[in-house]
């Protein structure tokens, strides 16, 4: 059966376009999750320029699914 992987990237893209707080990419994790995605996937770019380590870090401790 096919796996649902939602990447989360572009969540933090936004959030950086907009120079914001928001959309937070952890809570968009959350609601992937909730609306039964198989697993999150992150990429973690040497710059930084889009996922932070806090997203990671946060990421790790309250996804409950693949990441």
């Amino acid at each position: 059966m096919p796996r649902l992987n939602v990447n989360i990237d572009h969540v933090a893209t936004l959030r950086q376009a907009r120079l914001s707080n928001e959309p937070d990419p952890v809570f968009s994790a959350y609601l992937c999750e909730l609306s039964g995605a198989d697993g999150i996937v992150v990429h973690l770019r040497e710059d930084r320029r889009h996922i932070q380590e806090r997203d990671v870090k946060i990421l790790k401790k309250t996804v409950k699914t693949k990441l």
